[in-house]
C-alpha cells in the first residue's frame, strides 16, 4: 500500500518551453530583444498540412512542448503528455461564430476540427510519435495547477518516468479582449522523478497544495503576463533562475488558492 506521503514526493524540472509574439524561446523573451519574424510559433516539426488552419494557442503549445523535451535531452515519444489551456480555442469560436452570420451560415471543416480542446495534444503526439497517455486539462484559472497535479499523479501511480506538461492561452478576440487582457504565452515544463543521467536537474518542484500564501515579492514577467492563466507556469520558470526556494502561487485571483514549492538547483 502507499503511503500518503509517498505521493508528496517533488519532481525534478528537467526542460522549459517559451513562446509569446516576437520571442521565439525562453531565451529570446529574456535578451528582451523582440523580433517581428516570430509572431508565430515555427513549429519545424510538425508538416506544413497538419498544421493548416490551427491557432496560435495550439502551435504555441506543441512548439514550447518540443522546446522543453529538446532542453532536457529527452524524446519527445517518451513523456505522458499534459496539454492545457484555460480559455481554448477562442480564436477558432469566435470566427466560427462569425461565419454563421455570413453568407450562408457554413462553417469551415478544417477551421471546425480544429477547436477542439485536445487539438494541440493530438498534433503534437502525431508529429513525435508519442504513443502513451495524453489528456488536455480546462480548469479555468486553476489550469497550471491541476496540470501539474495530472503530470505528477501520472509518475507516481502509473509510473511514467517523464511527465511533459504544455500550456497555452491565446490573447482574445474581440469581443472577449476586456474580459482579460493578455499577450498570448505557451509555456511547458518537462518533469522527471529523477534528475536526468548526464544534464541533472534544473531544481525540484513539489506536489501543488490549496492554500493561502503571502508571495514576497512580484514576478518580472507580471508586467507582460500576469494576467494570462499561463502566467504561473512561468513563474516557476522565474523562480528557479532567481535561485532561492520559495513557495509559487498557482492559480490567478478567482482560482482556488494553489501554490508549490520551488527548491533550484544548489
Amino acid at each position: 500500500m502507499t503511503s500518503p506521503n509517498a505521493v508528496m514526493q517533488p519532481v525534478h524540472v528537467l526542460g522549459r518551453g517559451f513562446f509569446s509574439p516576437g520571442y521565439a524561446n525562453l531565451a529570446a523573451f529574456r535578451a528582451g530583444q523582440p523580433d517581428d519574424g516570430a509572431a508565430r510559433p515555427a513549429v519545424d516539426f510538425v508538416p506544413s498540412r497538419n498544421k493548416r488552419g490551427c491557432s496560435i494557442l495550439t502551435l504555441a503549445a506543441a512548439e514550447v512542448a518540443q522546446q522543453a523535451c529538446t532542453e532536457a535531452g529527452v524524446s519527445a515519444s517518451e513523456p505522458a503528455l499534459v496539454f492545457g489551456s484555460c480559455h481554448g480555442e477562442m480564436e477558432i469560436a469566435v470566427a466560427q461564430m462569425e461565419m454563421f452570420q455570413e453568407d450562408k451560415g457554413l462553417l469551415s471543416p478544417a477551421r471546425f476540427k480544429n477547436s477542439v480542446h485536445n487539438t494541440g495534444a493530438g498534433m503534437f503526439s502525431i508529429a513525435v510519435e508519442n504513443r502513451g497517455y495524453a489528456t488536455a486539462i480546462a480548469a479555468g484559472h486553476d489550469t497550471v495547477a491541476l496540470s501539474l497535479l495530472e503530470a505528477m499523479l501520472l509518475m507516481r501511480h502509473d509510473r511514467y518516468e517523464y511527465a511533459l506538461v504544455a500550456l497555452a492561452d491565446e490573447r482574445l478576440p474581440a469581443p472577449l479582449t476586456a474580459c482579460s487582457e493578455h499577450e498570448a504565452l505557451g509555456v511547458a515544463l518537462l518533469l522527471g522523478r529523477e534528475p536526468h543521467p548526464t544534464r541533472g536537474s534544473l531544481g525540484t518542484l513539489g506536489m501543488p497544495t490549496r492554500g493561502s500564501l503571502a508571495q514576497e515579492a512580484p514576478f518580472a514577467t507580471d508586467a507582460l503576463f500576469g494576467q494570462n492563466p499561463v502566467a504561473p507556469l512561468l513563474h516557476i520558470i522565474d523562480a528557479l533562475e532567481r535561485g532561492e526556494p520559495c513557495d509559487v502561487p498557482l492559480s490567478l485571483p478567482g482560482g482556488e488558492p494553489w501554490c508549490a514549492r520551488v527548491e533550484p538547483r544548489a
